[in-house]
């Protein structure tokens, strides 16, 4: 068995090096603890957008990689090959567009932005869930009188849940179940995206932006954007992977950048961008990041298109969380998982 990768990155480091000179990029924070910071940094694209112990969870009592070996094998290992197809105005067959599409949706959840998007799916999910398990729980309790166990599929392992069979004064039953949405749901939303949802858009049409001359887009931390755009200054970033008229952008190089509409068609796979689309693209792809933007060059432009927050207790805090994000895991989440060993 080799050794864990506990570095893992959350925008991988051969996506950020396209926008790299000498294995380093200019870094753009959006929070910074100091006015005297400077506004862009060179970073290693080693030490950047990464968090250890991110994708790790337990299983079986041992640290599983199996997420990370994953993005590394299924995106990572074929974004150089990929990428250099683009550049070369090759066309695409059916196994480029499945790893479009892979590509996409990995992306977009394997992010700190992810996360936090998984945990709003889950909150809004969870009621469902539990209301189906308890249905199920009731009726196994009336023809066998005690909890049932529960047959976990490998992907349901990572739901933490604790049931427990309670009585009020009047001796009625009554169910409580208590949840935990952190990691563990987050690896559970992804387990199902990259199972099934990437599917959705098997059948999309996509198009590749080039830039126009002497024109470089930047991305960012958060680089996967699900725009619902309505007018100039009238549009979101809540679309949806199947929602006709969601807009899918995603920078794959400082001059490359793959685009749909769902629902749309394209004639051309390659097409010029002019320089209005472009900085539309550009403002856009600032707007949406998550805490950090990254660019070949310092620029100005993307400096004005969305200024820095400067707040050292924000600052802190929200690096400190990033500290404890493992450490939360083990001593939150694992005692609900725990509990399905019971289930």
């Amino acid at each position: 068995m080799g050794k864990l990768k506990i570095k893992n990155h959350y925008v991988p480091k051969v996506y950020l090096k396209q926008w790299a000179t000498g294995n380093k990029v200019y870094e753009y924070r959006l929070l910074v603890s100091h006015e005297k910071v400077q506004k862009w940094n060179r970073v290693s694209i080693s030490n950047t957008a990464t968090v250890n112990y991110l994708y790790l969870y337990l299983e079986e009592g041992k640290l599983n990689d199996e997420m990370e070996n994953y993005f590394s094998e299924e995106f990572e290992m074929k974004y150089s090959s990929f990428i250099e197809k683009v550049n070369n105005y090759k066309s695409l067959n059916d196994v480029d567009y499945e790893y479009i599409s892979k590509l996409v949706v990995g992306q977009f959840i394997r992010t700190l932005s992810g996360y936090s998007w998984a945990q709003n799916i889950v909150q809004e999910t969870f009621p469902e869930i539990v209301e189906e398990l308890v249905r199920k729980i009731e009726e196994r309790m009336e023809t066998k009188g005690n909890l049932p166990k529960r047959e976990l599929e490998k992907i349901d392992k990572l739901l933490p849940l604790k049931l427990e069979t309670l009585q009020d004064q009047e001796e009625n039953n009554f169910l409580k179940v208590e949840t935990y949405a952190g990691k563990s749901t987050w690896l559970m939303s992804m387990k199902h995206l990259l199972g099934t949802t990437y599917k959705s858009l098997m059948a999309t049409s996509w198009c590749i932006y080039d830039a126009p001359a002497n024109f470089y887009w930047a991305t960012s931390d958060d680089p996967v954007i699900l725009l619902n755009y309505y007018g100039k200054d009238d549009y979101d970033f809540k679309g949806g992977f199947g929602n006709i008229g969601t807009e899918i952008i995603f920078p794959l190089s400082p001059n490359k950048l793959l685009y749909t509409k769902i629902g749309d068609e394209f004639e051309e796979l390659y097409v010029k961008a002019s320089y209005s689309t472009a900085n539309l693209f550009q403002k856009i792809i600032v707007e949406h990041a998550f805490s950090k933007v990254y660019s070949s060059e310092k620029s100005k432009i993307v400096t004005k298109m969305r200024k820095r927050t400067v707040d050292e207790t924000k600052y802190k805090s929200a690096d400190q969380s990033l500290k404890d994000f493992h450490e939360n895991y083990i001593n939150k989440e694992v005692p609900y998982l725990i509990e399905n060993k019971d289930l």
